[in-house]
């Protein structure tokens, strides 16, 4: 009698049950666990040491010879150095790192760039970031291409100075690949490349290269007066500039502080004023296209143009320094401006 009873019991239960699951329920699936870093941020890279704290060697490198040469510069600089690296290791075999290269480069001229693992805070502390990697193709190496692309903020007004190894291959386009990554920085003129045949007399020609672009293990006496920063302040608002190392770039960092009022001129492309005496141009290379934030000098008028607006190319323009980061804003305005020049 109670098995009779039992039955009728569980077959509305399970009748139930059934009501209760509708046709638009979800199938039960077990949680998935996180993985272990998934949106945790990574912490920046700290560059090795040195105790030259004005330089950073910053390199890429898959064969070892750019990781030497950075390293002979470290060693003479006696200065910081990190080394960049892909997200993903590069094959041992050298027919498929062939390929792999040749699809990075492409996808690069496509603006997508392959990810690095390295990073970094701010280069705030360096004077000069030296920057090395191989060419592959007669191009800058992939990773420090995305390492520039993602950094050129930061990079901004930096002084920069490029050194790379290859088989043959020049350094000229890798040098206009690093201008338009990092459009905001100051490049050193001289570079340093170092061919298949010429890499055994890198030990003569680091040390000769670091010197023809001031970079020495020494720190200056007076690190004041050296230094090409400068800052610019107009009523509660101060930004930053950086100088060029040249003649005319000198004899200005020579006569701050300054108290001038910024003419506006062209309609915000630019704000000048006219120094007196006239700036030293010797030996000042002539020839500017200028872009938002260049500090020029038009030659034939001897005054200084700040350019708030890019204008076309002119024999007449003469760079001698940059407006540091998004600075330029705070002077396209359309009236004249006083602002104090001092060094920074």
């Amino acid at each position: 009698m109670k098995k009779l009873i039992l039955i009728p019991f569980l077959l509305f239960t399970l009748l139930s049950m059934a009501a209760c699951g509708g046709d638009n329920e979800n199938p039960f699936t077990p949680e998935v666990p996180e993985q272990p870093g998934n949106g945790d941020k990574e912490e920046p890279d700290t560059p090795e040491p040195g105790e030259n704290g004005r330089y950073l060697v910053l390199y890429s490198s898959r064969t070892s010879n750019t990781k030497r040469v950075a390293q002979l510069i470290q060693t003479t600089l006696d200065c910081d150095i990190l080394e960049v690296e892909p997200e993903t290791p590069y094959d041992d075999d050298y027919n498929g790192m062939l390929e792999r290269a040749q699809k990075e480069l492409a996808d690069v001229r496509q603006g997508n760039y392959p990810p690095v693992k390295t990073s970094i805070e701010n280069f705030d502390d360096y004077e000069m970031v030296l920057v090395g990697y191989p060419i592959w193709y007669g191009s800058m190496a992939t990773p420090m291409q995305t390492f520039l692309h993602n950094y050129a903020s930061k990079l901004a007004g930096k002084h920069i100075a490029l050194f790379a190894t290859s088989g043959s291959s020049g350094i000229s386009s890798s040098v206009s690949e690093a201008h338009d990554l990092c459009p905001d920085a100051v490049f050193v003129e001289q570079t340093l490349l170092l061919t298949s045949s010429s890499l055994n007399q890198m030990e003569s020609r680091v040390p000769a290269w670091l010197n023809e672009i001031g970079a020495n293990k020494e720190a200056p006496d007076t690190p004041d007066a050296s230094s090409l920063k400068v800052k610019i302040t107009a009523g509660d608002h101060t930004i930053t500039a950086t100088m060029d190392d040249n003649a005319a770039g000198r004899d200005f960092l020579s006569r701050l502080p300054l108290e001038v009022t910024l003419e506006d001129y062209n309609n915000i492309t630019e704000k000048i004023f006219y120094p007196n005496p006239k700036l030293d141009l010797e030996g000042v290379a002539r020839g500017c296209t200028p872009s938002p934030g260049d500090i020029t000098i038009y030659e034939p008028w001897g005054n200084v143009a700040i350019f708030c607006k890019s204008w076309s190319y002119s024999d007449d323009l003469i760079k001698i320094g940059h407006i540091d980061g998004n600075g330029i804003e705070s002077l396209q305005v359309s009236s004249d401006i006083k602002v104090k020049i001092e060094r920074q």
